[in-house]
C-alpha cells in the first residue's frame, strides 16, 4: 500500500492510541497478528499497524505515517524491568532506524538524508515485555501491557549530536569508497561505534548494517517521556568534545595526588574508595560545572559512558581487574528467543565507552590518597564483543543444556572452606573463571546468606562480568592521554 494512504490527525492516533493504554496487546490485537506464528518477535509493531492505526505492513523505506501532513515513523518498542534503573525498567534493546547505504550516505547531508527523514518525526509506542519463564520457548506478546506514546520532539543538544555521530559515519564510508571499499567497509562497525555518543551501526559486515539508536539512549528517550531526566553537559556535542574537555583536566591536575586534586576542587572524598569517588565527582563538575553523580548527568546515560579508577604500578602494570556494570540480567540473558546482538549483555559491551582516569601507585605507599593523576583515557568495550558473545553462549549452554552445578570451594587440605562470617561452606557456581579468557564471572554479597540469585536450583550472588585487568593495562598503552 502506497504511503500516502497512511494519513491521519495528530488528534485521530490520539484517539486510537489513548485507548491502547492498559490494555494487552493480546486484547488490542483485532487482525489476530499474534495468532499467525508462535514465534511473535516483531509483530508488536504489527499489531499497532494493522488492529488499530487499520493499515496493513508495507516495505516502503520512507515514514510510516504522514500526520497532520508531516511524515512520521512509527517505532513501538518494549520496556523490560530492571529493578536498579530510575524507574524499575529500561528499553528492550536498540532501536533500528535505517540502513547504512554506502553509495547513498556519501551523496546525502544530515537535515536531507534518510536516517534523518525516518528519525526526525518520531511516534513511540512502549510496551512492557516480560521474558518468558524457564519451560516457556517463546514470549507471550499477547499478555505484553501497552504503556504509552510519545510524539517525540528532539532537543536542539539532542539534534546535535545525532548530527554529529551521523557524519562521522557518513565520512568514514566516504573515505572507505575513495580509498579501497572492500578493505574498509568491513571496519566501520569496529573503528566508528567507539566514537558515537547516540548511535552505533549493527550488525557488522558483510551483513548490511543499520543505523541504531543505542539500549540506553532508547531508555534515555523513555525515561524522558515518563517524567525522569537529570542534568545535561550542554557544551558537548560529540566524543571529541569530551576529549578536549578531559584534555583540559589533565592540564590542570597532571601529578598531582589524590589528596592535592580533592583539595583544588574542595571535594569532600567518600571514605574506603577516594580515586572512584574523587574520579566521578571530578568529571561531572568538569563536563556540567555541577556536582553530582554519573548517573545523573543525561550525557553519560543516554551515551552509555562510564567511569573507572585505573591504578597501575610504576612498572605499567594493572593491579586489580575490572567490574562492568550493572549486574547480570539473568532474565535476558536466558530469554530463549534473545539473539547476542540485541541482548543487554551485547549492548553493554557494543554501546559503552569507559572513562579511565589513570593514576600511578607511589612506591612503597599504601595510602591511596598518595598515589598521582596521570591522566584520561577512553576504552571502549566494543573490543571485547567477540569474547562477550562467546561467554553468552557458554553460559547459556551452562544453563539450558543443564550443566550448571555449585561447586565446592576447598582448603588446602581438599576439605570444604567455611565462610569466616557464617559458618557455612563456601560455594560458587561453575561459571567461567579469569583462567577461562579476558572475560570472567564473579558474584558479589554480603555473606553466604546473601546468594538472592537462583538458576536451575543452583543459588548464588548477583554476578557481574569482570574484564581481566592484564587486559586493561595492554589497552591503556596503546593510547595516548586525552
Amino acid at each position: 500500500m502506497a504511503q500516502s494512504a497512511h494519513r491521519f490527525s495528530r488528534k485521530e492516533l490520539a484517539r486510537l492510541l489513548d485507548g491502547t493504554i492498559g490494555h494487552t496487546l493480546g486484547e488490542i490485537d483485532s487482525a489476530n497478528v499474534l495468532g499467525r506464528s508462535e514465534r511473535n518477535k516483531g509483530n508488536a509493531g504489527a499489531v499497532f499497524e494493522q488492529s488499530v492505526l487499520g493499515y496493513p505492513a508495507d516495505s516502503d523505506k520512507r515514514p510510516d505515517l504522514i500526520v497532520d501532513g508531516v511524515p512520521t515513523e512509527l517505532k513501538v518498542t518494549g520496556l523490560v524491568a530492571s529493578p536498579k534503573s530510575s524507574r524499575g525498567w529500561r528499553a528492550k534493546e536498540p532501536m533500528s532506524i535505517t540502513a547504512v547505504t554506502p553509495d547513498d550516505i556519501v551523496k546525502e547531508e544530515f537535515f536531507t538524508s534518510a536516517f534523518w527523514e525516518k528519525a526526525e518525526h518520531l511516534l513511540i509506542v512502549y510496551y512492557l515485555y516480560v521474558r518468558p519463564g524457564k519451560g516457556i520457548k517463546f514470549a507471550q506478546y499477547a499478555t505484553f501491557e501497552v504503556k504509552g506514546y510519545d510524539f517525540h520532539i528532539w532537543s536542539e543538544l539532542d539534534v546535535k549530536r545525532l548530527k554529529a555521530d551521523w557524519t562521522l559515519v557518513r565520512d568514514f564510508v566516504d573515505f572507505a569508497l575513495k580509498q579501497n571499499r572492500e578493505r574498509w567497509l568491513p571496519e566501520l562497525s569496529s573503528l566508528i561505534n567507539r566514537e558515537l555518543l547516540y548511535l552505533d551501526t549493527s550488525p557488522k559486515y558483510p551483513n548490511p548494517p543499520r543505523f541504531r539508536f543505542k539500549n540506553s539512549f532508547v531508555t534515555a528517550i523513555a525515561e524522558e517521556h515518563f517524567g525522569t531526566a537529570g542534568i545535561d553537559a550542554t557544551a558537548i556535542t560529540s566524543m571529541k568534545d569530551i576529549d578536549n574537555h578531559l584534555a583540559t583536566c589533565r592540564e590542570r591536575f597532571a601529578w598531582k595526588t589524590i589528596a592535592q586534586i580533592a583539595e583544588a576542587l574542595g571535594l569532600k572524598l567518600a571514605q574506603g574508595k577516594p580515586a572512584k569517588s574523587l574520579t566521578e565527582q571530578a568529571i561531572v563538575q568538569m563536563l556540567t560545572g555541577h556536582p553530582g553523580k554519573l548517573r545523573n548527568v543525561e550525557l553519560f546515560t543516554k551515551a552509555s559512558i562510564t567511569c573507572s579508577s585505573v591504578t597501575i604500578t610504576t612498572s605499567g602494570k594493572r593491579t586489580e581487574d575490572m567490574k562492568v556494570e550493572p549486574s547480570l540480567d539473568f532474565d535476558d540473558l536466558l530469554d530463549p528467543e534473545a539473539s547476542f546482538e540485541d541482548s543487554t549483555l551485547a549492548s553493554q559491551f557494543i554501546g559503552t565507552s569507559i572513562i579511565c582516569a589513570v593514576f600511578e601507585e607511589s612506591p612503597h605507599e599504601t595510602d591511596r590518597m598518595n598515589n598521582r593523576f596521570l591522566g584520561f583515557k577512553r576504552l571502549w568495550l566494543g573490543e571485547l564483543s567477540q569474547d562477550a558473545q562467546r561467554l553468552w553462549e557458554t553460559i547459556r549452554d551452562l544453563v539450558f543444556n543443564n550443566k550448571l552445578v555449585d561447586v565446592p570451594v576447598l582448603d588446602r587440605n581438599g576439605k570444604p572452606k567455611l565462610s569466616r562470617i557464617t559458618g557455612l561452606p563456601s560455594s560458587a557456581p561453575n561459571w567461567p573463571k579469569s583462567r577461562d579468557g579476558v572475560l570472567f564471572l564473579r558474584g558479589s554479597g554480603r555473606n553466604a546468606r546473601d546468594k538472592t540469585v537462583s538458576i536451575n536450583g543452583v543459588r548464588m550472588y548477583r554476578q557481574n562480568v569482570w574484564v581481566k585487568g592484564i587486559w586493561i593495562a595492554e589497552q591503556l598503552s596503546r593510547y595516548e592521554y586525552l
